[in-house]
């Protein structure tokens, strides 16, 4: 009976700063891990949304190469062309750009794309041109408007309005 009493009183279990160094070690690893998500999670919205732009900016060339010409309003992208179609999910939005130039229609992107809420990634923002075509802007996963994306007869000097 000794020989067990004696055992137990010599045992002893984790010190207090042996369990604050494995708790201190867990929470830095776990910092490392959610860091290392949120850079995957920006990087996955950011190609969810170029992918829709660049979906809308085929959208629009098929629709010119089967009609003559390109969308001149957002409905157009919808029933313009029997031959493609809008991913599931994306919107187009449009406001007048103030001014009518090239800066204005990514002033008027960056208030027409909601920053918030699930939509964000699949909201794009087109302003047309007149002599045929537009540009394109979406948000990246950091929530920044993106560089302006040109199909038809668009350009950094076109005078753009909005689609109705």
């Amino acid at each position: 009976m000794k020989k067990i009493n004696s055992h137990l009183t010599n045992s002893r279990g984790f010190t207090i700063v042996e369990l604050l160094i494995v708790i201190v070690v867990i929470a830095i690893l776990a910092a490392i891990v959610i860091v290392a998500y949120a850079g995957v999670t920006q990087r996955a919205n950011t190609s969810k949304a170029s992918a829709n732009a660049v979906a809308v900016k085929k959208v629009a060339e098929t629709i010119s190469a089967d009609t003559g010409s390109y969308p001149a309003t957002k409905t157009a992208f919808s029933t313009g062309s029997t031959t493609t179609k809008l991913p599931a999910g994306v919107t187009i939005v449009s406001s007048t750009p103030s001014p009518t130039t090239q800066a204005g229609t990514a002033t008027s992107a960056a208030a027409d794309i909601p920053t918030t809420g699930n939509s964000i990634y699949n909201t794009i923002a087109v302003y047309m041109i007149s002599g045929g075509g537009g540009v394109i802007y979406y948000r990246d996963g950091s929530g920044a408007i993106s560089s302006p994306n040109y199909y038809g007869s668009a350009s950094l000097s076109s005078t753009y309005a909005a689609l109705p």
